[in-house]
């Protein structure tokens, strides 16, 4: 059963990150978000697991100030 969970949970954190990759992608395509800023989002996107929940949120408050 924990294997199962386990899987679960992985692909949950895959659609989760595919899902905001997507979304952050159609801003950049849309001209709402820098190259820059999408490639410092991919980076913490790639890397969450590293990162607490205030940590991420500090992050993508340091990439987009002005939100």
């Amino acid at each position: 059963m924990e294997d199962k969970q386990k899987r679960d949970l992985d692909q949950l954190d895959f659609r989760l990150i595919l899902a905001f990759t997507n979304a952050y992608g159609n801003l950049y395509r849309k001209g709402l978000l820098t190259e820059e800023q999408l490639d410092q989002v991919s980076f913490l996107l790639d890397n969450y697991q590293n990162y607490s929940a205030a940590e991420l949120e500090s992050k993508l408050k340091e990439i987009f100030p002005d939100t």
